[in-house]
């Protein structure tokens, strides 16, 4: 139930807001009164939706081109045979025709045709009966599947079957991802991952409400999908059918796929949608910080430092909507600094060991079980390779989502002609195969290209015949933390009553190990566990004295499923109504941009975001005792959204959306505060030349942008650095004849090379099949300096071990990278060593922009940032001598790595090198590397042009 109470002192806020708006000042005494009492607000509504766009109408008359080309590294097929595969790590071409036949092109910048596929041509790989329709599959070039069905139950049947032929061990690993069953395969090492699944997941009983909920078009192609998945499921499993092998990963785990049900995709569905588009639930990690600062430097200090690195809403930030402001901030702004004051002193009072539990990973990992093997068991694999697989799953970086996806989006009034444009270029990572899959889908109403994800029947991210769609992290905190008092080990305190927690017994199969490596009967021993619910969400974490629950509240609660609905409507959309109509039934947070064949653009940032409790504070948990639940759920005209914008381009790196909107600041380093900043104004900078006719460097020199201006954009946009625009000026402060930062002889010369830098961390000379510790790996002296210099200032910002005369900051006495000799740090640092760990461990690259980076930039250049600075981060130096340690540093590191005598011309970096590997390495398939380019895991580019415009 909506809560619209306001409160007198609320009340008051709102006056207060009224009257700075219209140039008045709201005076002392009222900011006195707003600061007494936050424990007095109540719900405030949500703000009016700004006014509506000018939208141009459909014309299904309309004769356009539509010119279409994509790329995905490596390949499109995932299949790796038992029969006919090579060796572990052999050359990638090995594998088969479609398995790499996209990387080399993925690095040069090649695309490939991605139109959809005239079949009058194509003899049909194989034509089924899906029992509700005859359906052909065809094949496109570089293996991308095409499913042509009689309706729309024979289109998803048929994508089914090929997406299990393709990928079987990805959909079969998928599905158990979202079940919580991957240790039946893995053993013991996985269970607490799949604990914390179970914990998070809903009943069974849940998963069977949401299917019968579904309308009979999304029951069909549910229902589709997975008797196609199963028909393959039983050739594979038929001993008399030799043409369809397992595959090899499938062999290596000695297993059989089983038959798939729908309310598995529907848990995989959920889990995508909380994996990929949702985030927040990870506050303790700030409490931690707060009071790590607060043992440090004491209580006004420490929150000195909190609203430094964890602001909320820099009104200067680069974002995506540039003519109007959305909020998701019920707190009126004259009440946020009490509000984040009162948020401090509870979390103060927290234990820390809330953050970790069964609900977030953290549970005791059970003892191996022996497996029995039969007497004439004989391994697939020799048992040591085995393990080397398994050590090597096991010891991979915990990344949670890569945030290096961006979006493009441009109509006439920006465009060269009367074109519009979309390109997309979502990141999930690279491996063989990776999880995207591209296929294409046309019948029953549908008619789509793009890929999706292994075990869900959509065409996630693609294009129509008239319409095509992008798609981004979103990156808004939907998750949040309640604590709640406990009064047993099931009940708690929920407004001034003793409330009985939602439980269930769950059983969590794990199979049992031989010679160290999972074997014998898949899921042959069980874990019990207890998974509770307060009004608030699934509780993921207890106080070890029994006092305190925290339990987290998802934005989509029940609803996620409502997503893959809405997906399945832009497949079939021809016009931006039903476009639109279809986004207004997505519940996650990714950023959606549009494109069609009348000349629309759009920009959507949906999601189902809490309308809170004004005495909330994102930053940090809220008290669960009913005092603090959210309001409302932001109604969709209200999340933020731009149709047509008059200046005819949009833009989306995971970036802020739109000025007014609190970023929630989470705990991890993927959900950062933005600022002027980031990879976003490269995209700015770029297109607003393009579009006025700039002299840049980059495309033609025209005004507007053109479809082969974004191929070049593409190129080059990853390989600008980032931290380029506000800091290279701040670096040059040291240039000049009077030598202002005092740097010695070898470090003017840095100076002198860093003149000739190009703004780039990648060297455009680089020669993406060397090797990779040769000359042509390796990036420019300037970039090399540039980067070095950067990191000796986030040094000095927080390392005061490193500044203390009696320590020997050379490389090789003071590691300071994450996971050095260093997990407690300097306890003189002024930041907790896991603080920033957590933030330079960023899940995107290298050479992004990242908190501190930021922070640098608004210590060195006030006027860009809307938020003024609490702490004085150079302590009482002077700017050139902080700049001239951040020299020293990277002098020792550059002659530490490169010696002494070196010129500074040499100083070059081998550039970052993303691995490639097989999801089964070294068990299957190849392992490589490849310089990093900050580029999407799947491109597509789209033009719409009226003819003779082409």
């Amino acid at each position: 139930m909506t809560k619209y109470v306001v409160s007198t002192r609320a009340a008051v806020a709102v006056a207060a807001l009224f009257l700075g708006a219209c140039g008045g000042s709201p005076g002392e005494q009222i900011a006195q009164a707003l600061s007494e009492d936050v424990a007095q607000l109540s719900c405030l509504p949500q703000p009016t939706p700004p006014s509506g766009s000018v939208i141009k109408p459909y014309n299904p008359n309309t004769q356009y081109v539509m010119n279409v080309a994509n790329i995905m590294p490596p390949g499109n097929d995932g299949h790796i045979s038992p029969a006919t595969s090579p060796a572990p790590n052999q050359d990638p071409d090995s594998y088969g025709d479609h398995y790499d036949d996209q990387r080399e092109m993925y690095w040069n910048s090649q695309f490939k045709n991605g139109a959809f596929t005239d079949v009058s041509s194509l003899t049909a790989e194989h034509d089924l009966d899906s029992g509700n329709g005859q359906v052909q599959i065809y094949r496109a070039d570089f293996d991308v599947p095409v499913i042509h069905g009689d309706s729309g139950y024979a289109v998803w049947y048929g994508a089914g079957y090929v997406t299990a032929q393709d990928r079987m061990f990805l959909m079969d690993a998928a599905l158990r991802q979202g079940a919580g069953t991957f240790s039946e395969l893995t053993g013991s090492g996985d269970v607490p991952e799949d604990v914390q699944r179970k914990t998070l997941r809903y009943s069974q009983a849940e998963y069977q409400a949401m299917y019968d909920n579904l309308s009979p078009l999304a029951k069909d192609a549910l229902d589709g999908y997975v008797a196609g998945a199963n028909a393959w499921v039983d050739r594979i499993n038929d001993p008399l059918d030799a043409a369809a092998e397992r595959p090899m990963e499938m062999v290596a785990l000695d297993y059989h796929p089983s038959h798939i049900s729908a309310l598995d995709v529907i848990a995989l569905g959920v889990f995508m949608t909380r994996f990929v588009a949702a985030n927040g639930g990870d506050e303790m990690a700030n409490v931690r910080f707060l009071q790590d600062l607060t043992a440090r430097h004491g209580a006004e200090t420490a929150r000195q430092i909190f609203r430094d690195l964890l602001w909320v809403d820099d009104k200067q930030a680069t974002v995506t909507i540039t003519d109007a402001e959305f909020t998701n901030i019920s707190t009126p702004e004259p009440l946020r600094e009490s509000v984040l004051a009162a948020a401090m002193d509870y979390a103060e009072t927290l234990p820390l060991e809330l953050e970790f539990g069964p609900g977030t990973g953290h549970f005791p990992e059970p003892p191996p079980a022996q497996a029995k093997l039969p007497e004439d068991f004989e391994w697939p694999f020799p048992p040591e390779m085995l393990r080397a697989a398994l050590d090597q799953y096991e010891s991979r970086e915990p990344v949670n989502r890569i945030s290096a996806s961006y979006q493009v989006t441009v109509n006439d009034s920006a465009s060269e002609g009367d074109s519009t444009l979309i390109l997309s270029a979502p990141q999930l990572g690279y491996s063989y195969p990776t999880l995207f899959y591209e296929l294409e889908v046309v019948g029953g109403g549908y008619a789509a290209r793009g890929v999706g994800v292994p075990g869900l029947p959509v065409v996630g991210i693609g294009y129509g015949t008239r319409v095509a769609w992008a798609l981004t992290t979103g990156e808004s905190k939907t998750i949040d933390s309640f604590v709640v008092e406990l009064t047993g080990q099931e009940t708690y305190l929920h407004d001034g009553e003793e409330k009985q927690m939602d439980c269930r017994d769950e059983v969590v199969r794990y199979r049992g190990s031989s010679n160290g490596v999972p074997a014998g009967p898949v899921g042959a021993n069980t874990q019990n566990i207890r998974v509770c619910r307060t009004v608030h969400g699934p509780v993921v974490a207890r106080s070890d004295d029994g006092q305190y629950a925290r339990a987290v509240q998802y934005g989509m609660w029940m609803r996620e499923i409502d997503t893959v609905a809405g997906v399945w409507g832009w497949s079939r959309a021809q016009n931006f109504a039903e476009f639109r109509h279809a986004m207004s039934q997505v519940t996650w947070n990714e950023n959606t941009m549009y494109a069609d064949a009348d000349g629309n653009i759009a920009y959507f940032h949906p999601g189902l975001h809490p309308w809170r409790h004004p005495a909330y504070d994102q930053r940090l948990p809220a008290k669960g005792d009913g005092t603090q639940d959210h309001c409302d759920t932001l109604v969709f005209e209200n999340t933020p959204h731009s149709i047509n914008p008059s200046r005819g381009f949009m833009h989306n790196w995971n970036n802020k959306p739109v000025k007014g909107w609190g970023e929630g600041t989470g705990g991890v380093a993927s959900h950062e505060p933005s600022e002027i900043d980031g990879r976003n104004r490269n995209w700015e900078e770029l297109l607003t030349a393009e579009v006025s006719g700039q002299p840049d460097g980059h495309g033609n020199d025209i005004a507007g942008v053109s479809y082969d201006d974004l191929f070049d954009f593409d190129k080059r946009i990853g390989r600008i650095d980032p931290k380029g625009y506000g800091l290279a000026e701040v670096i040059n402060r040291c240039f000049g004849g009077d030598n202002p930062c005092g740097l010695n002889a070898k470090q003017s010369q840095m100076l002198v090379e860093f003149q000739n830098w190009d703004g780039q961390h990648y060297n455009d000379a680089i020669d993406p099949l060397a090797a990779a510790d040769s000359d042509d790996a390796k990036d420019t002296a300037a970039a090399t300096i540039f980067s070095t210099v950067v990191q000796g200032m986030t040094e000095e910002l927080f390392r005061r071990g490193v500044r203390d005369d009696a320590v020997d900051t050379s490389p090789t006495a003071v590691d300071t990278s994450p996971g050095s000799g260093r997990p407690d740090g300097d306890p003189d640092d002024v930041l907790p060593f896991e603080f920033v760990k957590r933030h330079e461990a960023r899940g995107n690259h290298p050479y992004d922009v990242g908190t501190f980076h930021k922070l640098l930039v608004r210590i060195f250049k006030p006027e860009d940032s809307s938020i003024s600075l609490n702490y004085d981060w150079l302590e009482g130096r002077t700017q050139e001598a902080f700049l001239k340690a951040a020299f020293d540093f990277a002098q020792a590191e550059l002659e530490g790595e490169f010696g002494e005598a070196t010129a500074v011309t040499d100083f070059q970096r081998v550039h970052h090198r993303d691995d490639v590997c097989g999801l089964a390495n070294p068990l299957a398939g190849p392992c490589i590397t490849m310089p990093h380019q900050d580029r999407g895991s799947w491109i597509h580019i789209i033009e719409f042009t009226p003819p003779g415009n082409s």
